[in-house]
């Protein structure tokens, strides 16, 4: 096997198990286009660099062959220094987040309250007053009692939380979508995700995605739920605070 050279190495992997490309498709969410473009090094028919590592990340792991180190080599080729120069930094994974908002219900004091009875009190006894001293020995018209006023609730209902930079929700609704998640220039996820799974990852300026199967998915960014997405293949998306 040709170690430097990552087309080679990945056809060779996937012929040495026997599958096709229409099986690798199958298995990794990967359309076969982009898979015969890797594995001929034909990497201009490709949308983008991310799309490329990515691709060449997930296909290598499923073919058995270690996926980052693929990156690097294919790294190493167009850059022309060695692998080992070009290893990126270990990725701390973003773990998922839940921010629950607290609010605080307005709160009357009790010396207020009782400025509040007496003011009331008083008005009542000068109603009083007047009624009795206007109609003379007639007995005079009750005066409604006051009626205790409730501390005023909270008007609105919890408000979304505030987001410092960016923070972007992942759900798999239906099916199975591989993605690739940059935060600020670094990988923080690759791999496949299937229905029912979520992850949240946060970006202090900038998340970039790449998608296999974007219909796939429900995206909330910074606690708004995002149209659903026009596309239903592989796109990348990029989401800027």
């Amino acid at each position: 096997m040709d170690m430097d050279n990552v087309s080679n190495m990945l056809k060779e992997a996937r012929l040495a198990k026997g599958l096709s490309l229409e099986e690798a498709e199958a298995a990794t969410s990967i359309r076969k286009l982009y898979l015969d473009a890797v594995e001929k090094g034909e990497f201009a028919k490709i949308p983008g660099d991310v799309f490329i590592k990515g691709i060449i990340r997930t296909y290598g792991n499923f073919l058995g062959l270690n996926g980052p180190d693929l990156v690097n080599i294919y790294k190493a080729q167009n850059s022309g220094l060695t692998k080992e120069a070009v290893a990126p930094q270990p990725i701390r994974m973003v773990e998922k987040i839940s921010v629950s908002p607290q609010i605080k219900p307005e709160r009357v004091s009790s010396g207020n309250w009782l400025s509040y009875i007496a003011v009331l009190v008083l008005v009542i006894v000068v109603a009083g007053g007047v009624a009795w001293f206007m109609n003379g020995d007639a007995e005079p018209e009750p005066v409604a009692a006051p009626v205790k006023q409730e501390t005023a609730a909270v008007n609105n209902a919890a408000q979304a939380p505030a987001y410092e930079g960016v923070n972007l929700n992942l759900k798999c609704v239906v099916d199975t979508c591989w993605m690739e998640v940059t935060a600020d220039g670094n990988v923080v996820f690759s791999g496949t995700m299937t229905a029912g799974q979520q992850q949240t990852f946060e970006a202090k300026d900038t998340i970039s995605v790449h998608y296999g199967n974007v219909g796939a998915m429900e995206i909330i960014l910074n606690g708004q739920i995002l149209p659903k997405d026009p596309e239903v293949g592989s796109v990348v998306r990029t989401y800027n605070k």
